[in-house]
């Protein structure tokens, strides 16, 4: 009898580790929408062109140099991964959480990263042209000498982020938040800046030639050799601007605040 109830006991043991084991499994493995197949594809040749890997759990993974352009990873959890140097041309990033993933290097050339989360992520020398990263999230990012000409930041936030020798030639940041982030030496050529939030931003030798800041709030911004000429500055609020040195060569003047918070119409017709 006591040999019988040990068994019994031993084989309930069993059942409760293989269940838990298999609990376990099922939390690591990627959520509904991606295909089990395209994930095996991934993990075995490191390529997944086109795949199917929405709402897969790929935190920490290894992607380092993956091809996965065209993929389709929207909703996907890369927390913290590798994709250093891989290839997600127009791949669809929309809602994917990439907080804090290693994209140095990486090619997101058209993208589609709309509402993505990429706070504190590392972006240096990556390529976004082209991409729409509106309403995404990339608080903290370090995107320093990243090629991003005419991606799409409308309403992104981008506060605190780091785009010292960024490209952002013809890039859309409407209204996009850039509070305190670090552009010294960025290009923004006829970038729209329209009503975006620059407050103690650092512009130090910037070019801004031809940018469009209607309704801009660069207050307390760092514009110092900065280049502004011809840029529209209708509407602009440049109070407590260090704008030593900066050229303002054909630049657009209307209700602009100035540095001492005087207002400029000079251009208002």
């Amino acid at each position: 009898m006591l040999t019988n109830r040990i068994n019994r006991l031993n084989q309930s043991g069993l059942i409760i580790s293989t269940m838990l084991s298999l609990l376990a499994t099922l939390s690591a493995m990627p959520i509904q929408g991606a295909k089990p197949e395209d994930i095996t594809q991934l993990q075995e040749t490191r390529e997944c062109e086109t795949c199917d890997l929405s709402d897969a759990n790929l935190s920490n993974a290894n992607l380092a140099q993956v091809i996965l352009s065209k993929a389709d990873l929207q909703g996907a959890n890369l927390t913290q991964a590798n994709l250093r140097n891989a290839n997600l041309i127009s791949a669809n990033l929309i809602e994917t959480n990439l907080t804090q993933a290693n994209l140095r290097e990486a090619n997101l050339t058209q993208a589609f990263l709309s509402g993505a989360n990429l706070s504190s992520a590392d972006l240096r020398n990556a390529t976004l042209k082209g991409a729409n990263l509106a309403e995404a999230i990339l608080q903290g990012a370090n995107m320093t000498q990243s090629i991003l000409s005419l991606a799409d930041f409308s309403d992104a936030n981008l506060s605190q982020s780091i785009l010292t020798l960024a490209e952002l030639k013809g890039t859309d940041l409407r209204r996009a938040n850039l509070m305190g982030t670090r552009l010294s030496g960025a290009n923004l050529k006829t970038a729209n800046l329209t009503a975006a939030q620059m407050t103690n931003a650092k512009l130090n030798g910037a070019n801004l030639n031809g940018a469009y800041l209607r309704g801009a709030n660069l207050s307390n911004a760092f514009l110092q050799n900065a280049d502004l000429s011809e840029a529209n500055l209708r509407d602009t609020n440049l109070s407590g601007a260090d704008l030593k040195n900066a050229k303002l060569t054909g630049a657009f003047f209307c209700n602009t605040t100035m540095p001492d918070r005087s207002v400029s119409n000079r251009d208002c017709q």
